[in-house]
């Protein structure tokens, strides 16, 4: 075969035998030929997919032939033109993906390219552990992938004056010719600082520990503008999955989903009614994906089979929510509608269904009445209604900068749902005389703050003030009560009861949470794999959650009661039974 070269624009064949052909037979005339080295190596150097599938190559050690070149599907040449893009006007791009997509090895192609051919390009790849940095003949690890490349390139492809000896050294890749360099680093808080750097590989960055993370990724700011963070999620409570929801700040993002892959999508498919339909194009299927459709494939159906649901949505689906240790059932917790906000024309305006309003309360001749206003501290989802019992359960923080909110949830008792919500960073006092005048306007209610550490601050308040305040009681062996404590009592006990009830209510259907804050909480809720105790996921907030629970502990102790004295009031026990749910 004569082969005609252009610097710029070359025709190669993609598939697997005729691809090897053709790298043997353009190796081949190289051997000889200087001419053609020069102008192959220009043509590399210009075009990265021209070098990566002509040159390149990965190893699967589940295959019998293990070592084999690397020939793009589709979807990675969009994708490594995106990293490189990314790379050349220095931008932060995340990449979240599913198992086994190849995006480590062309990250690391597109350093290596750089490497190879772009002066300027020093990188530093990271990832957890440093014993998945670099360990020598362990192609799974990031330094070892770059030699194992670099060793299968023709000699006319390098650098003058590379030796493989002295410049492919334990986690560090050197360009003599250049002066480039790809290094290698484990996490810590101060991950490459102390230096310039093209682009920073931080890998599995979900993985990392907390704090590490978090100072790994201020630490990184001032040492690239071009950072690459890659994993597959683990839950939604870490670093790489607050950047990824764009929860603390924005970041270009890359979705490497198993339905791009044409192996792993072949006779893709989605149920309808338990009807399987097909997806005869196969971009259709991460369309449909990204629009919210379970897609499915032969191959999903099988490893749907060998994983458990966890691992299946963290390691193929790409669910930040059910990957993880979530806490509650995630697909319940899907059900529930976030409730929008709405500014009413004016005050007598009815509340539409799945519209809250914002407003504060304020006492005026004894009388507590509502204020409606967009920076009000409290969210009202439906007004009280006489006839209704309601209560309040509250998680009560300290109220200083950088520190948890307190929170109240206020539940209707019959249907269980949540009527009205508030959180902030309120003082002790200040809660008490919010929370006294809540309970106040929903028909004088229980209000039932946590009495633990500020809490009991709060409780001592309230019992000063016109309040129908909740009491803890202690009871003996025999059940009879020797003490009470003003307030809800948070113990070993009590806690796991009052969050495993607030579980079942959402699995089952038996409540609207409709408080984005609360829904949003929920998500983040986990059961810590450390310690065995439910509570929010890493540095974030579940004080609406443990508010909700309590407002459920106290309507199981204290239930709706009929007290019918008249028609009137019959007719308002018959509307509060009524089935208000709606997901």
């Amino acid at each position: 075969m004569e082969l005609s070269l252009k610097t710029s624009i070359i025709d190669w064949p993609t598939t697997s035998q005729s691809n090897l052909e053709y790298r043997a037979k353009l190796l081949k005339e190289c051997e000889t030929n200087t001419e053609l080295q020069v102008r192959v190596k220009e043509a590399c150097r210009q075009n990265i997919l021209f070098w990566i599938d002509c040159f390149c190559w990965t190893k699967d050690q589940r295959k019998k032939n293990d070592i084999l070149p690397f020939v793009c599907y589709e979807y990675q040449r969009g994708a490594i033109k995106d990293i490189e893009s990314h790379i050349d006007r220095q931008q932060d791009l995340l990449i979240d993906k599913s198992r086994d997509m190849g995006a480590s090895w062309m990250i690391l192609y597109v350093f290596m390219h750089k490497w190879l051919f772009e002066e300027g390009s020093d990188f530093r790849v990271g990832s957890r552990k440093e014993e998945y940095v670099d360990k020598l003949n362990d192609i799974d690890t990031l330094i070892e992938k770059v030699r194992f490349n670099l060793k299968r390139m023709p000699t006319w492809m390098m650098p003058a004056g590379f030796n493989y000896d002295d410049h492919l050294g334990y986690m560090r890749i050197l360009n003599p010719e250049n002066g480039n360099a790809i290094i290698g680093e484990s996490a810590n808080p101060f991950f490459s600082s102390g230096g310039r750097r093209k682009a920073i590989l931080m890998d599995e960055f979900a993985k990392w520990e907390p704090a590490v993370a978090e100072a790994a990724w201020t630490a990184t700011a001032d040492a690239s503008p071009c950072r690459v963070v890659v994993s597959t999620p683990v839950g939604s409570g870490n670093k790489f999955a607050q950047l990824a929801l764009g929860t603390q700040e924005k970041i270009d993002r890359l979705t490497l989903h198993w339905t791009l892959h044409p192996e792993k999508s072949t006779d893709a498919y989605y149920l309808d009614n338990g009807v399987k339909i097909p997806i005869p194009v196969p971009l259709q299927a991460f369309k449909l994906w990204k629009s919210g459709v379970r897609v499915r494939s032969f191959w999903y159906d099988a490893e749907a089979e060998r994983r458990k649901e966890q691992d299946l949505a963290q390691e193929v689906d790409i669910d930040y929510l059910r990957s993880g240790h979530v806490f509650f059932d995630a697909k319940a917790l899907a059900r529930q509608r976030e409730w929008e906000y709405l500014e009413r024309d004016t005050p007598a305006s009815p509340i539409p269904y799945g519209k809250y309003i914002k407003a504060m309360l304020t006492e005026v001749d004894g009388k507590v009445e509502l204020r409606e206003h967009k920076d009000g501290w409290m969210r009202i989802f439906e007004l009280p209604k006489s006839g209704f019992q309601y209560t309040v359960g509250s998680d009560i923080a300290e109220g200083l900068e950088k520190n948890d909110e307190s929170f109240f949830t206020v539940r209707e008792k019959w249907t269980r749902n949540v009527v009205a919500a508030g959180n902030g960073l309120y003082s002790p006092d200040d809660m008490a005389v919010k929370l006294q005048k809540v309970g106040k306007f929903y028909n004088n209610c229980l209000v039932a703050p946590e009495n633990n550490n500020h809490g009991y601050s709060v409780c001592s308040d309230l019992k000063l003030l016109d309040c129908n305040l909740y009491y803890s009681n202690t009871k003996n062996e025999k059940g009879e009560v020797t003490s009470k404590k003003a307030g809800w009592t948070t113990s070993v006990r009590s806690r796991p009861q009052m969050l495993d009830q607030l579980a079942e209510e959402i699995r089952k259907d038996a409540i609207e949470l409709r408080d984005p804050v609360i829904i949003a909480q929920c998500k983040t809720f986990i059961m810590n794999p450390k310690n065995g105790k439910p509570e929010a996921d890493e540095n974030l907030l579940d004080d609406g959650v443990l508010a909700t629970a309590i407002s459920g502990a106290v309507i199981q102790e204290h239930p709706f009661k009929a007290k019918p004295k008249d028609a009137k009031s019959q007719e308002a026990v018959r509307e509060a039974q009524k089935p208000m749910f709606a997901f």
